[in-house]
């Protein structure tokens, strides 16, 4: 195995072990490999995660920018670099941070809106001449706010949920398909009770049958049912401001609207709704400038939301406990991350990098 493919395998390793689902580890490792061939073209062969340096990193940044990568896309490239870094125990404190750059912020403003009544009729019309499990999995992404993915996951939960909302609980968990692994609660839209019970129960008679899979692929695996979806969505008027991704939209504006017309703080709805759809309680301003433009005037015009992104403070907090007595170069050694995570060490690391570590280590002691 070459020095190249040794690396790449390392970022593989520390991508399993910083979890998430399969797809966004997999990418994960694809982004270093690139990341890593770029390296090696510039005469650097990266044998460990941690051989990286913030120069290269920016460099490679540089590069993809100048191939006309769009911002959104060169954001999951530097996600995918950042996380497999940090999970290697690398101090990504100091790296050079996006808007130091300069660069483009990914813009999602006008990408979908929701449905109208008349439109979701229409496709569900549409859906019922080509494919009776398509027509589930829409109802159930429209009536609860749910991704593709989680929709043609979720067979196995529908009797679940249809307890809990017999039982008046209108909180529904969602433990399979969610995003990155994380488990995450929706919620019955209160003014649509029935609506959401009635696609409930017939999307479990339907999958009862079939191993509760409302889509099987010609594989019999996820993957395939996945690539089966796909094809039927595009057999349907489920096209750019229209695509999947609307129906999504269509339970947040519904779920505002009604939230607002109940008296709750504008503050309080973006959170929560933030929360129903998967993106945790502080994604606030997200929600309102992509969820909800449609009904951004039922907002105020200036409304305080909670930052979106907290900076980490993980390195000052450990250069505080050092020694008075220890450089700033020993802080930088000590800062990495290193005495909270166990890491395998790289096999064959270079000379130089061990007897620069080496000294340092001395110096210290």
């Amino acid at each position: 195995m070459g020095r190249r493919s040794r690396g790449v395998n390392h970022a593989a390793q520390m991508s399993r072990e910083a979890g998430g689902s399969k797809d966004s580890q997999k990418h994960r490792r694809l982004h270093w490999s690139e990341f890593s061939r770029f390296a090696a073209r510039i005469g650097h062969t990266l044998e460990a995660v941690n051989e990286a340096e913030d120069w290269m990193l920016e460099f490679f940044v540089w590069f993809l920018v100048a191939g006309a990568m769009k911002p959104g896309t060169l954001a999951n490239y530097r996600a995918s670099l950042s996380v497999i870094q940090d999970t290697a125990g690398q101090d990504m404190s100091g790296s050079t941070r996006s808007r130091a750059l300069k660069l483009e912020r990914r813009n999602r403003h006008g990408k979908h809106r929701a449905r109208t009544p008349q439109e979701f009729s229409e496709l569900l019309a549409a859906a019922q001449k080509l494919d009776d499990g398509v027509v589930h999995v829409i109802r159930l992404m429209r009536w609860l706010g749910l991704r593709m993915r989680e929709a043609l996951m979720c067979g196995k939960s529908l009797e679940t949920w249809r307890d809990l909302i017999l039982q008046g609980n209108r909180r529904l968990p969602i433990e399979r398909g969610a995003k990155n692994g994380r488990p995450r609660r929706t919620e019955v839209l209160v003014d649509h009770v029935e609506e959401t019970l009635d696609a409930i129960n017939a999307a479990l008679a339907f999958c009862r049958g079939r191993d509760f899979e409302l889509i099987t692929g010609c594989n019999d695996d996820l993957k395939s049912a996945k690539a089966r979806l796909k094809s039927r969505f595009d057999q349907l008027p489920m096209r750019k401001e229209l695509g999947s991704h609307s129906l999504r939209f269509t339970y947040a504006v519904d779920f505002a609207n009604a939230a607002l017309d109940r008296g709750m703080p504008p503050v309080e709805v973006l959170t929560e709704l933030s929360d129903r759809l998967g993106h945790g309680p502080s994604r606030g301003k997200m929600i309102l400038d992509v969820y909800c433009w449609q009904i951004r005037h039922r907002f105020p015009e200036k409304i305080q939301l909670p930052s979106d992104f907290v900076p980490l403070k993980k390195t000052d907090e450990r250069n505080r406990s050092l020694p008075a007595m220890a450089s700033a170069g020993d802080r930088v050694e000590l800062g990495n991350g290193a005495e909270h995570r166990r890491r395998r060490p790289a096999r064959r690391r270079r000379a130089q990098t061990n007897y620069a570590g080496f000294q340092r280590k001395r110096n210290f002691q």
